[in-house]
């Protein structure tokens, strides 16, 4: 059963078969209370993920200045023929580039998460708002009333009406399906070694020749 048609059943009053309106609206205030919670929830998450993608984008700058300083530094050991510091020098460099390497990767991560974030703070803002729109058409009882009672007269309605529902409640569950949040990053890359980096190194100053 929807949620919409447990908070109407929850509300039938077994006496007259009426709904009770005020009852209703107070189920409607709960519910736009909640969510707006889940809006606020929603947005401190998408501030946190803006703050932490601001800090990587500032890092990755300075590690790729570090990165491109060090393989001059390995690049001219080799080409002075000294393999020995061009080896110590290559070991930080495969450090280096895989710091690079796991901040990039961190940073694609993170846009990912905050791309999923920031349509699902969208699709709750629209939900609140639904229920604000359902809240001040509730608050006029007479209104309730007459559709509960055209509903009663009118068992076609009821049919049609649960038909369409059903076809939304499948079309959200799809929409919900699809919007899943994204797999985390993995937390770990392989490492180079200082073999493959001189090797590559070596091979670009070949190339210079």
């Amino acid at each position: 059963m929807s949620t919409l048609g447990q908070v109407l059943r929850s509300l039938h009053n077994a006496d007259n078969g009426d709904l009770e309106s005020d009852r209703v609206c107070v189920q409607l205030l709960r519910d736009g209370r909640h969510a707006e919670q889940h809006m606020q929830g929603l947005a401190r998450q998408c501030r946190q993920l803006d703050l932490d993608i601001e800090q990587l984008r500032r890092q990755l700058p300075v590690l790729q200045q570090q990165r491109a300083e060090r393989e001059q530094a390995v690049l001219t050991a080799l080409a002075a023929g000294e393999q020995d510091q061009a080896r110590q020098l290559a070991i930080e460099l495969a450090r280096e580039e895989d710091r690079l390497d796991a901040g990039q990767l961190a940073l694609t991560g993170l846009l990912k998460r905050q791309s999923y974030y920031q349509g699902r703070w969208l699709s709750a803002e629209r939900h609140y708002h639904d229920l604000c729109r359902q809240l001040a058409m509730a608050k006029t009882t007479a209104c309730v009333r007459k559709t509960m009672t055209a509903i009663r007269r009118h068992p076609a309605v009821t049919l049609i009406d649960a038909k369409q529902a059903l076809a939304d409640i499948r079309a959200r569950e799809r929409q919900q399906a699809a919007d899943a949040e994204p797999e985390a990053t993995p937390a770990t890359l392989e490492e180079r070694s200082a073999d493959q980096v001189l090797a590559r190194l070596e091979q670009q100053l070949r190339g210079r020749s």
